[in-house]
């Protein structure tokens, strides 16, 4: 049971699985944002953070991507039985999300230990 100051994250492996079962069924934007976390989690473009208007970007949506980044981490909170509110909001089922209070953009980024399950998705299946 987890305490109200503690947040579920799932382990590694459990992420894996996450992936394998849902990855196909994801629409084409929501595996653009996951590729486009993965490759800024890995290569850390210009070495700085993520906005999340560029998963916007990367997905073709017009606006920003926090709907669709709340929709993806349902997916993975129904994946792993945990009503959304466990997480806190969905998307935190697969990001850790913050404001920088200096120059007030959102910043997004893949939790570790789904990064490293989706680079070894990648590597078992896509690349």
């Amino acid at each position: 049971m987890l305490k109200d100051t503690e947040r579920y994250i799932p382990s590694e492996d459990e992420y894996l699985e996450a992936f394998h079962s849902i990855y196909e069924g994801l629409t084409l934007g929501h595996k653009a944002i996951l590729d486009k976390l993965y490759q800024h989690c890995y290569f850390m473009k210009d070495n700085r953070r993520l906005r999340t208007w560029e998963l916007s970007e990367a997905a073709g949506y017009d606006g920003d991507s926090s709907g669709q980044i709340g929709h993806l981490g349902a997916n993975f909170c129904k994946f792993f039985g945990v009503k959304d509110g466990e997480f806190g909001q969905p998307a935190l089922a697969i990001v850790n999300w913050f404001a920088d209070e200096t120059n007030g953009y959102w910043y997004i980024e893949l939790i570790p230990e789904a990064a490293r399950a989706f680079k070894r998705f990648r590597l078992e299946t896509i690349e």
